[in-house]
């Protein structure tokens, strides 16, 4: 109380409500691999966890998914596709899509690296080292880990993030199965090397997912990227293998026309440059204007060379032809500089010699150029006329580009559609990129029900988005296997297609799966919550007298929290005392020597929900007479 020395009348607010427990976020997952870049606001953010809320801000920042640059289509002696091989491939961008598309809302990225580099063991491992000072992410996933050679340094990293989450025990794991696109009866056990690779620690901390899934994302795939080869690497000339190669060879040979375009597009990024090399004295005077004209005519001239003398493709040289002949926005352009040129009298260009498919003689013939003084008006005048003519000409210059992607298109497509072989090739590699390991997905599926129901709801029996199917088709009698194991009790979720029904998430149980404590995913991640909620609103009894008055606000703040949870179905009973218990006090959590040491220690007991994972339902006869059988 303050100590009152001045006559007067003083108010004071005496507080009469306990402290108060705010829940924390559940599922907020830290994606952790490869970008294609990692850039925000001019600022590198590369190995700097960044929190967004949609895939439009990841592509603001993180740009898109990787596009292979060479897709190797392997035949089989029968010249049928064998496989498909991507020169590169990165899983983070679609399994953040798949986050999004199955519910998700904020999450974390973490790029390690962009898609100019390999797959590192060591950057990942590095990754998760970082995470391990951000608060807010409350699940780990690695889905480029999927994608190092050796599937030991993949179970590394995975055993990494199970130790962190041990450590913090405020997060959880959602594990893929390495190479899980692979069948049961492969010769590779791929269940059977996972469950040895992951080891025996903080198994309550992690869950994995089988198989891998088939999503709705296909590759860009253009036939210049295409590569044929046969089983031994060598390549293969697609033209000399089907029986209407006329398409093949068109777009053949229109791959170097296009490549010359775009060069010479490109090599006109030096056009300014070249508009402003001239001598300064000649600043704002008809011999600057003349000199622009003089490089505007050189690239002018240029193209034609291209059109005339380079390219070989007849539809690529006959678009350009049509986009230079005399009634083109070209033609405009250079009727409307050669006035420019003869008004300042400049002699930049020659219409004998010089565009004379555009009949520019007729031209000068017909318009009446008045002559250009050499006044200041009249110069700037003509200066406006030439940055029109200049902005315009850039415009047409990178329309070149776009067209000649057009005719790359029409000349892919016309290859697609009339060579089968093709067709099938298109087909498998649009299949193999649609293949993902399914920790984005199902970190969606997390968040999406702990919106819905609750983090204490079983994140099963609910379908994927965005999935075609499972890669690998499972039974009852293989998920068994999967489910429960005898050995090392490592249970391996699955994920399954059921008719009329979808692609469903059909498991959740931890990798703990022999310990009845934390079997299941939606036991432990509702402890994680509720540990870090209590922890976070616990933090105003630091250092505040350890007495009895103390003890009350902090088992009232916890009863609160508690109850509310319990009403909400997150846990058995029919009274708060069967659901919970929160027990402190001297005597009771502590000991004389625990307060004399400054332990302050409170006792939680929480009756979690449990999943109904076998739900049985018992038939038998009834007698007439009421008595069963």
């Amino acid at each position: 109380m303050a100590d009152y020395k001045t006559p007067g009348v003083y108010v004071e607010e005496i507080s009469k409500s306990t402290p108060s427990a705010a829940q924390v976020a559940t599922a907020i997952p830290i994606f952790i691999g490869y970008t294609e870049r990692a850039s925000k606001s001019g600022t590198d953010i590369k190995n700097m966890p960044t929190y967004i809320s949609s895939l439009l801000e990841f592509n603001e920042y993180f740009g898109q998914g990787y596009k292979p640059a060479t897709i190797e289509v392997v035949l089989n002696e029968n010249k049928n596709v064998d496989s498909v091989k991507f020169d590169k491939q990165y899983y983070l961008y679609d399994s953040v899509r798949m986050f999004y598309a199955n519910g998700g809302g904020q999450c974390c990225i973490l790029s390690v690296g962009n898609y100019s580099e390999k797959i590192s063991f060591e950057k990942i491992s590095s990754g998760i080292k970082i995470s391990k000072k951000e608060n807010l992410p409350t699940l780990i996933l690695l889905p480029d880990a999927m994608l190092l050679e050796s599937k030991d340094e993949a179970y590394s990293l995975q055993q990494e993030a199970l130790l962190l989450c041990l450590k913090l025990k405020d997060r959880f794991t959602v594990l893929d199965v390495y190479q899980g696109y692979k069948n049961l009866d492969d010769m590779v056990d791929v269940i059977e090397q996972f469950r040895s690779g992951i080891g025996i620690n903080a198994l309550q901390f992690g869950a994995a997912y089988y198989p891998w899934i088939q999503t709705l994302y296909k590759a860009e795939v253009s036939y210049k990227n295409v590569v044929f080869t046969d089983p031994k690497g060598k390549k293969i000339n697609l033209e000399d293998i089907v029986p209407n190669p006329q398409p093949v060879l068109n777009f053949n040979s229109a791959i170097a026309d296009f490549k010359a375009v775009k060069q010479f597009v490109e090599a006109q990024a030096g056009l300014e440059t070249k508009l402003n090399q001239f001598d300064k004295k000649q600043a704002n005077t008809k011999a600057e204007v003349a000199h622009k004209i003089g490089i505007l005519k050189a690239a002018g001239m240029e193209l034609y060379q291209l059109r005339d003398n380079t390219l070989t493709n007849p539809v690529v040289k006959s678009e350009l032809q049509q986009k230079t002949n005399s009634n083109s926005v070209f033609a405009a352009l250079v009727r409307g500089l050669y006035a420019l040129d003869l008004a300042v009298k400049g002699g930049a260009i020659n219409p004998k010699s010089e565009f004379s498919d555009l009949n520019l003689a007729a031209t000068q013939a017909e318009a009446e150029v008045a002559e250009i003084k050499e006044e200041p008006a009249q110069v700037e005048a003509a200066r406006k006329v030439l940055d029109t003519l200049i902005q315009n000409f850039k415009k047409f210059m990178s329309s070149l580009v776009l067209d000649a992607a057009e005719i790359e298109d029409q000349l892919d497509k016309a290859v697609y559609e009339n060579v089968a072989l093709y067709k099938v090739a298109v087909s498998k590699i649009y299949q193999e990129a649609s293949k993902l390991p399914p920790s984005g997905a199902i970190a969606g599926i997390y968040s999406q029900v702990d919106d819905n129901r609750g983090v204490w709801k079983a994140p099963a029996n609910v379908s994927l988005s965005n999935t075609v199917k499972p890669w690998v088709e499972i039974d009852n009698d293989q998920q068994e296997n999967l489910n429960v194991d005898p050995v090392g009790g490592k249970s391996i979720n699955a994920i399954r297609a059921f008719p009329g029904q979808g692609n469903l998430v059909w498991g959740g149980r931890t990798l703990a799966g022999n310990d009845s404590e934390w079997r299941y995913v939606s036991v432990r991640r509702f402890f994680n919550m509720a540990e870090k909620t209590l922890k976070q609103a616990s933090g105003w009894a630091v250092f505040e007298p350890n007495t009895e008055m103390t003890w009350i606000r902090i088992r009232a703040m916890m009863n609160n929290f508690l109850i509310n949870l319990w009403k909400a179905g997150a846990m058995m009973g029919s009274t708060p005392d069967e659901a919970f218990f929160v027990n402190v006090g001297l005597g009771t959590t502590m000991t004389q020597e625990d307060i004399l040491e400054g332990r302050l220690i409170i006792e939680v007991g929480m009756a979690v929900v449990r999943p109904a994972e076998f739900v049985i339902i018992k038939f038998s006869h009834k007698s007439i007479s009421g008595s069963n059988e």
